[in-house]
């Protein structure tokens, strides 16, 4: 397209940067999903762990010879269709019992896979703590395989994609590559944009060995680590969270190193580069107290879409902190509403 097509693109973000995502509201948690009362109760969190415990695992090998991780949760009975999750940085399946859960209950058949280098997928560099990509392409790649290999062949009617943060990144993409698998996608706090200066940063300090960005270190979370943490303000499930690492030690993921930082922040302009390939309906949810990506990369991808005449929305879960999925009970089923209802309508 021409630069003056993109030079409109760029007035129009700017003539409607004052404008507001749809807030969500409170809601009824009328699909009966997990509440925070409910993770007290020891036969409810068994219910979870023998879901859990049922779903299919096992490993293929994604490119460059890693080790890939992935679980399937499929309905014995026809089901309403297939989703497929993409997991945020240092994030693994066993995260996610809770989520598998309630998305089963709802007749969903799930499929979740471990992103190379975190979870209980293979590592890239001999420290396991590290947070470290050499090429950002091979997450979409190892999503394709397992798209094409796993979920495909089970002819599901309906496929969706559920993404978060990091995955939220490498889903878009897979949506603008692949514009014609999925039948709707949702977004929670999709990384689309860092911290100011980060970006800018990185590319002075990245060097040719693998090293931890400034601040970053190896895993070193703790059931103390609740109030200071920027994920959740729920401390029953971050509590979860931290007891299944500790039971998982395999799965821990520390720092991300300047590597990681500098290919996710070129992945960024790929992202924005390509918004007219998308095909898929798509929401993205944006935590207003996200204190992990930009939230503003949110509004501008959205807006820039929709000038693009995308299927698209946006919505912001107020007060919430960026793991909107396992976050307290107001925020987490106000979003996987949304979703569960958008899904409906495809």
């Amino acid at each position: 397209m021409s630069k003056h097509f993109y030079y409109l693109i760029a007035l129009l973000l700017l003539t409607s940067c004052n404008k507001k995502f749809k807030e969500l509201k409170k809601e009824e948690n009328d699909f009966k999903l997990t509440t925070e009362i409910l993770l007290e109760n020891k036969n409810h969190i068994l219910e979870i762990e023998q879901l859990y415990n049922k779903g299919k695992e096992g490993y293929f090998t994604g490119k460059d010879s890693i080790s890939i991780y992935f679980k399937i949760f499929k309905q014995q009975k026809a089901d309403k269709g297939a989703i497929l999750i993409s997991s945020g940085r240092t994030e693994a399946a066993i995260k996610y019992q809770e989520l598998i859960f309630d998305l089963f209950n709802q007749g969903y058949s799930i499929y979740i896979l471990d992103h190379r280098g975190q979870g209980l997928s293979g590592r890239m560099t001999e420290d396991p703590d590290m947070g470290y990509i050499d090429d950002f392409q091979f997450y979409i790649d190892d999503l394709k395989y397992f798209y094409n290999n796993y979920l495909h062949p089970n002819n599901h009617e309906k496929v969706f994609l559920l993404a978060h943060s990091m995955g939220g990144a490498i889903g878009l993409t897979y949506l603008e590559q692949y514009p014609n698998d999925f039948n709707a996608a949702a977004f929670s706090s999709p990384m689309l944009g860092l911290k100011r200066f980060i970006c800018t940063s990185v590319k002075l300090l990245a060097g040719e060995e693998p090293k931890y960005a400034l601040g970053e270190t190896k895993y070193q979370e703790d059931s103390t680590s609740f109030r200071n943490n920027t994920l959740t303000g729920s401390k029953i499930r971050h509590q979860r969270m931290i007891k299944v690492f500790d039971e998982n030690p395999k799965a821990k993921l520390g720092g991300a190193s300047y590597t990681w930082v500098d290919k996710s922040c070129k992945q960024f302009e790929y992202l924005f580069h390509n918004i007219e390939n998308i095909q898929t309906p798509f929401i993205l949810l944006s935590a207003e107290n996200d204190e992990i990506i930009e939230i503003a990369a949110h509004q501008e991808f959205v807006e820039k879409a929709k000038v693009l005449n995308k299927n698209c929305e946006g919505y912001l879960v107020k007060n919430a902190q960026h793991e909107l999925l396992i976050e307290k009970d107001i925020y987490r089923i106000a979003s996987l509403n949304k979703m569960l209802l958008f899904f409906e309508d495809y």
